[in-house]
């Protein structure tokens, strides 16, 4: 295992609040990959920022008649406390206008690019409308994908994830003005990712990636990749460090990469560290990284980013694994922010605990197809699963422990169905590490193995009923009542890296201290104190949704 890792979420855009599609996605499994990884006492950091200089934040604040860094403050600052709320633990939540880092590290990867040959002067067409005096791109115009036919911003498809060059848009409108643009010529930067094919397609050969991203790549690079505009004529984002060039904006997609390094620099300072190890630390053999993004997002972080590391420094180190998402929808269609289609991250979480919403969250996880938010399923899981199955099984047991053991946990010699249970549970535990494992990332497959933990251990309470009766000074009865005990010992610590309070809690009812720590399937020491007053889950309000969604 390697002994140190660096999770980068995508960064969310400060235009609007977070509803539980964004949730779902890469910032509950990049916060779910760094505490499986520090479950194992491994060390690592945990980094994402505000995509700040996404065209939609300025579309927006214009639509709203704000100022654009006035909204992206106000917005960054929320999605700070619905990570707080929904317990998201980034080391770094950069927001790049307050960041030298940023600026600094992001100019001089593109001025070194361009030192490098690496990125080429063109003359390209470019759709450009009379009416607001503006060259149109992503969140300036709308039309139909060229490639699927779905409706689609200028750059790239939400449905498909493959780039357009905005001039092949199918009947493209101004979003401003609603009025048809024009082609114009324009001289830009462009950057050649076609040059870099069999290069990618090595690093996809090893790279941990799902099927769907594998293919996605495989067909863009059989296509033919395109040649890349790394800057835009536009008024909003960071200035080309080029000359000549001044008075571009470096593309958000292709900022994103050094952002990342901007991110790791400011998460060593804020752990104590000099923001010039960036490099040392990204390149260390020893160092993991780990990208979380949607799907949607799959050829900026899988084709565009990879190659324009590889052109910065061809001895940079690159991801060793690439987790997607696809749509968590609302019903039968993707939870929208501007269609008011939503379950608010906020209005969920003031209502329900943090631990609940992160469980339903991973159990139905959009891993390799789109899954479907419901009440109904939500009150299954967590009043039948976790306050019915799960609550029952602890309620049980710590009853067990205070009216047959005094309190605390019993000494015995396991018989041989006791010593097959605790190997039974390895077994359960390997596979759930294996699941928040990179290369075999599943919070979903984790998720079912803690409940298929739980019936385990409530077949292996029914089928000791006989070694109960036998007396609770019986060491076969103390036996069983110890490996039972390591049930929920092992939950407590697998359970931790989805649902941290509730397994902190476990752990501390059992008489652990410190957070949890993954130290193999144990019993817990004999004569250790139980909390067994100690109750976890409670059935949710029945007007739940009522609530929520009336806020």
């Amino acid at each position: 295992m390697p002994s140190f890792t660096l999770v980068t979420a995508a960064p969310p855009t400060p235009n609007g609040d977070l509803h539980l599609g964004h949730l779902s996605g890469p910032y509950s499994g990049a916060d779910i990959r760094i505490r499986a990884h520090r479950l194992l006492g491994a060390d690592g950091l945990f980094v994402t920022g505000s995509d700040l200089h996404q065209s939609y934040v300025p579309t927006k604040a214009r639509r709203d008649g704000t100022d654009p860094l006035e909204m992206a403050e106000g917005f960054a600052d929320e999605i700070a406390r619905i990570f707080d709320s929904a317990r998201f633990t980034p080391d770094a939540y950069v927001r790049p206008w307050r960041s030298e880092l940023h600026r600094s590290i992001v100019g001089e990867f593109f001025a070194r690019l361009y030192d490098r040959g690496a990125l080429r002067v063109r003359t390209e067409q470019a759709l450009f409308c009379g009416d607001c005096e503006r060259y149109l791109f992503e969140a300036h115009l709308t039309g139909k994908c060229p490639h699927c036919g779905s409706a689609s911003d200028g750059n790239s498809c939400e449905n498909c994830a493959l780039p357009n060059r905005v001039t092949d848009v199918v009947a493209p409108v101004c979003n401003a003005c609603g009025g048809t643009p024009e082609e114009r010529p324009v001289e830009r930067l462009v950057f050649p990712l076609s040059e870099y094919a069999d290069r990618l397609r090595a690093f996809h050969a090893v790279a941990a990636m799902s099927p769907q991203l594998e293919a996605l790549c495989a067909d863009m690079i059989e296509r033919g990749l395109p040649d890349i505009p790394v800057g835009h004529p536009t008024d909003w984002g960071l200035p080309m460090p080029v000359p000549g060039f001044e008075d571009h904006r470096i593309y958000v997609w292709a900022e994103m990469m050094p952002g990342y390094f901007a991110e790791l620099a400011e998460a060593l300072r804020a752990t104590g560290r000099d923001a010039d190890e960036w490099r040392s630390v990204w390149n260390d053999p020893r160092t993991e990284i780990v990208q979380f993004f949607g799907f949607d997002n799959g050829y900026f972080h899988a084709l565009l980013q990879p190659a324009l590391l590889m052109a910065y420094d061809p001895d940079f180190q690159l991801p060793r694994a690439l987790v997607t998402n696809e749509f968590y929808q609302l019903g039968s269609s993707k939870f929208s922010t501007s269609r008011r289609h939503a379950v608010w991250a906020n209005d969920l979480l003031a209502a329900v605990p943090a631990d609940t919403a992160r469980f339903v969250l991973s159990h139905d996880r959009p891993e390799s197809e789109r899954t479907s938010f419901g009440w109904e399923r939500f009150h299954e899981l967590a009043d039948g699963e976790l306050a019915g199955r799960w609550q029952s099984w602890l309620t049980d047991l710590f009853t067990r422990i205070e009216t047959q053991a005094g309190g605390a946990i019993p000494a015995g010699d396991p018989l041989p169905s006791q010593e097959r249970f605790l190997r039974l549970l390895e077994r359960v535990a390997e596979d759930c590490l294996n699941a928040y494992s990179a290369a075999d990332f599943s919070p979903r497959r984790a998720t079912r193995l803690l409940r298929e933990l739980v019936s385990l251990a409530q077949d292996f309470a029914a089928s000791q009923s006989r070694t109960r009766d036998s007396g609770a000074g019986s060491g076969r009865a103390g036996a069983a009542l110890a490996a039972e005990a390591a049930a929920a010992r092992t939950l407590a610590q697998l359970a931790h890296p989805v649902m941290p309070d509730f397994a902190s809690r476990l752990w501390t009812a059992l008489g652990e201290t410190g957070e949890p720590r993954w130290d193999g399937v144990r019993t817990p020491a004999a004569g250790v104190r139980v909390d067994t007053a100690a109750r976890f889950f409670t059935p949710l309000p029945a007007d739940l949704e009522a609530r929520v969604m009336a806020s």
